[in-house]
């Protein structure tokens, strides 16, 4: 241990009451320095929980590797700025562009009965960041969205954009339903857990998304996740459905039924991910 000491405080330092250092004993700060990706020194990104489940994917016989690397560029990862009155951008109902965000967020996908509307100038600035079918919207920003992510079933109007969120469009590269489904697993939460920053305002930077490890599914295996998935969203759109014209039991047995497939979803890859263990 005082040769992990010295490499923190030097003999002629001291320690006052008020002070406080973090010290892993089970590693020096040189193995740290190399496990770095993204200069992190802070507190979080070593918590042994995090280190503990995500140790788990490198033990089995599944290969992963980062999310980037399914990747020739990174056209797939869109960061996205939100609307802005000081420019002019307006929200409201009246106002004709789709504007998604995590407020329509719900455990089993997006409300697309309630999205909100915003202004045209808002999408001409932003329309880098119009949504399309199959993208995945992934929370970057604040206490709750953040680690929060959907993925959209549905044909998006023409004109829409998304307000402080991610897009991410892995298309063919890395099936769309496994990654939503293994960013809801616990390896998943893990690694958002891990790489979020800040106090009182937790963030993801695109490097910290495109440093993901995500686990590469048989062909075989993953036309069954997509059926499940699918079926699961049909109960989930009649949920939402429901809840947009106050039918409370059919809002609430629907919702059971979608979140029911999709916790036995995210069960069936973590069982996968943790039998192939060598």
């Amino acid at each position: 241990m005082k040769n992990f000491l010295r490499q923190v405080l030097s003999d002629n330092q001291k320690v006052y009451d008020c002070d406080f250092v973090m010290i892993r004993v089970d590693k020096s700060i040189d193995v740290f320095s190399q496990q770095l990706p993204f200069a992190r020194w802070d507190p979080n990104f070593y918590d042994t929980r995090w280190e503990e489940i995500i140790s788990i994917l490198h033990k089995n016989k599944i290969r992963v590797k980062p999310l980037c690397k399914y990747f020739p560029n990174d056209n797939w990862i869109i960061s996205t700025d939100h609307v802005r009155a000081s420019k002019g951008e307006k929200e409201g109902p009246q106002y004709p562009i789709e504007y998604y965000s995590p407020a329509g967020f719900t455990p089993t996908g997006y409300d697309v009965y309630g999205i909100p509307r915003c202004s045209e100038n808002a999408y001409d600035r932003m329309k880098r960041g119009a949504v399309k079918k199959l993208d995945i919207l992934l929370g970057g920003f604040g206490m709750g969205p953040t680690g929060k992510s959907v993925l959209l079933l549905h044909k998006p109007a023409h004109k829409s954009i998304v307000g402080n969120i991610f897009i991410l469009r892995t298309g063919k590269q890395y099936d769309p339903f496994i990654l939503q489904i293994f960013f809801k697993c616990k390896y998943g939460q893990a690694q958002f857990n891990r790489y979020k920053t800040g106090v009182a305002f937790y963030s993801l930077s695109n490097e910290e998304i495109k440093n993901i490890l995500v686990p590469e599914i048989e062909i075989t295996m993953r036309s069954a996740f997509r059926d499940q998935y699918l079926k699961m969203n049909s109960y989930h759109v009649k949920a939402m459905k429901a809840k947009s014209v106050n039918d409370k039991k059919a809002y609430i047995d629907n919702n059971k039924m979608a979140d029911d497939l999709q916790t036995d979803l995210i069960n069936k890859l973590e069982l996968l991910i943790e039998k192939n263990q060598t």
